[in-house]
């Protein structure tokens, strides 16, 4: 892939240890309080799990849940990004409702997350063919 795309070796070679060491720290919950870090590092692995090995038919309910968390907080995202350019249209930079900002308050708030280990888990994943095999996969399967 370097090779075909000219990039320097040593600058992808920094991108991709940093990447790597994003994806531990995240996995090992190195951004919470030592406190949360036990469940949250569970949490987390059980959301990895779940969006791994999403086509078992066990894991529809839970697919479908995640899923829908993260379609909701795209649409809260486009509502806000929207909402920002209709009042720059409508009063411009002014101040906004209640002394607010205005548009400046509401392009800020596009960058808030709710549910950010969900969309987080993206960058953990890996491709089908390298997954560890699944132990007992059988029960994860539909009941016969």
């Amino acid at each position: 892939m370097i090779a075909i795309n000219a990039a320097p070796e040593a600058g992808v070679r920094a991108r991709y240890e940093a990447s790597m060491a994003h994806v531990t720290g995240f996995l090992q919950a190195a951004d919470l309080p030592e406190t949360d870090r036990d469940m949250m590092r569970r949490v987390r692995a059980a959301v990895v799990f779940v969006e791994s090995y999403r086509e078992l038919p066990l894991l529809a309910w839970p697919r479908l849940l995640l899923d829908t968390a993260v379609e909701l907080e795209q649409r809260l995202l486009l509502f806000r990004q929207r909402h920002a350019r209709m009042a720059e249209r409508i009063i411009g930079r002014r101040v906004g409702t209640g002394g607010s900002a205005g548009v400046e308050y509401l392009d800020k708030t596009s960058d808030s997350r709710i549910f950010t280990d969900l969309w987080e888990v993206r960058t953990v994943l890996l491709s089908k063919d390298a997954l560890p095999p699944l132990v007992n996969a059988d029960a994860y399967d539909f009941v016969r």
